[in-house]
């Protein structure tokens, strides 16, 4: 359990941290991305990626060993249902960022939600893994798409230098 404790610490720091920096940076409008409505929607699905996950880590932390891992398990369904939910509404988007990575990612997403949920319900080890760790690579595989939106948002050139 210690490995995945300092998993856990990590990911939810480095999640919030990341959080508080995309909005602060989504505050300069880099690329329309607050004037124009489906990037700003954009934007509210990246941020998600570091919200949903640092909030999991955060209830692993805070489960004890002697609720049988309840806690965590409740939070991780919740926290997959609402990703779930967010992530196939944000299908529907029109494509905000260019690329195979604009329509990859967000093909990603559900598969991954659907993911932590199914995990919350497996009752003992798969192989050398635990759940909690299962979890961890499902929430970390999370964290890892919220930065590939972020990189493939700041690689955009801008707006009005696309303009011809």
């Amino acid at each position: 359990m210690d490995a995945a404790r300092d998993f856990y610490q990590a990911l939810s720091g480095v999640s919030f941290t990341l959080l508080g920096l995309w909005f602060g940076v989504m505050q300069f409008a880099h690329g329309g991305w607050r004037s124009d409505p489906a990037r700003h929607r954009a934007t509210l699905h990246i941020a998600l990626h570091f919200f949903l996950p640092g909030t999991m880590a955060m209830a692993s932390l805070l489960s004890s060993g002697t609720d049988g891992g309840l806690l965590w398990r409740v939070v991780f369904v919740l926290g997959g249902l609402i990703g779930f939910a967010e992530s196939a509404s944000f299908l529907g988007v029109p494509r905000t960022v260019p690329g195979p990575g604009g329509r990859v990612l967000p093909l990603l997403d559900p598969l991954l939600y659907a993911f932590v949920v199914v995990i919350a319900f497996v009752p003992g080890p798969v192989g050398a893994l635990t759940p909690l760790q299962l979890e961890g690579l499902a929430t970390g595989l999370l964290f890892l798409t919220g930065l590939c939106y972020v990189w493939l948002a700041f690689a955009e050139r801008d707006m009005a230098a696309r303009a011809p």
